[in-house]
C-alpha cells in the first residue's frame, strides 16, 4: 500500500504531513533529475526527502517555500 503521509523532521510534533513529488521546477532548483524526491506540503515548509527515508533530504531554496508561511519571524 502507498501512503503520502510521512513524518517531517522540520515541522516538529509527532504527527505526519502530506508529501507530494517534487515538481520539475523544484528538481531544477536542486540541480537533479531524480524522481524519487518528495516534499512536505505543510505551510511554510521547504523540506524534501527521498520517499523511502529522511536521509538524503534537505531544504528547498527560500523562494520555493510553501504558501501560507508566517514570514514575520
Amino acid at each position: 500500500m502507498f501512503f503520502k503521509d510521512k513524518h517531517c523532521p522540520t515541522c516538529g510534533g509527532s504527527g505526519t504531513q502530506v508529501f507530494t513529488p517534487l515538481k520539475p521546477e523544484e528538481r531544477k532548483a536542486l540541480g537533479t533529475h531524480r524522481t524519487d524526491l518528495w516534499r512536505c506540503t505543510a505551510p511554510g515548509c521547504r523540506w524534501y526527502q527521498p520517499w523511502g527515508h529522511q536521509t538524503g533530504g534537505g531544504r528547498l531554496p527560500e523562494e520555493l517555500q510553501n504558501p501560507g508561511a508566517d514570514t514575520s519571524a
